[in-house]
């Protein structure tokens, strides 16, 4: 699946927001219970590693509560690039065992607009156990970036504001 993203704002704010700093603004998103960086690294050759933790609000109907993991609501974010890159590769993994399966993909961030915006360039790929499950999650996943980038743009004009 692939899918483009633009934003107001520039690509070294847009890139840095997204996989240096969503831990900050991404509980505003409806779908976001909590976030958290669980580690974050720099490799001898200049790759920033992050582990985050996120955790969905979901309201979950009582007589399906017993017949569904905790863990389905939860995944971890791996993210890699090169420091200050504009590239980014990311996997995420849900935390429940009845979820077999992945997401892996990139983001590519390019300029737009005469440098004043961003086109994040999406590539991923679900691996599910079936057709259903892959159109499912491939359309949470680009909910899921839609939202944050949206939440990233307003955060940096927050931000910029108050500099």
């Amino acid at each position: 699946m692939n899918f483009a993203i633009v934003v107001m704002q520039t690509r070294d704010a847009v890139s840095d927001a997204l996989c240096e700093r969503a831990c900050e603004f991404a509980p505003e998103l409806p779908h976001v219970e909590s976030v958290r960086l669980e580690s974050r690294s720099v490799t001898p050759e200049g790759t920033v590693l992050s582990v985050q933790r996120w955790r969905a609000r979901g309201r979950v109907p009582a007589l399906l509560r017993p017949h569904l993991e905790d863990g389905l609501l939860e995944w971890t974010l791996r993210l890699e690039r090169p420091l200050g890159g504009y590239r980014c590769a990311w996997s995420a993994r849900c935390a429940a065992v009845q979820v077999p399966g992945r997401c892996d993909g990139t983001m590519a961030f390019l300029s737009a607009a005469g440098g004043r915006g961003t086109c994040i360039e999406v590539r991923c790929e679900v691996v599910a156990g079936n057709e259903g499950l892959r159109m499912i999650f491939g359309s949470l996943v680009a909910n899921h970036w839609r939202g944050l980038a949206a939440a990233g743009a307003r955060w940096i004009a927050t931000n910029r504001q108050a500099s």
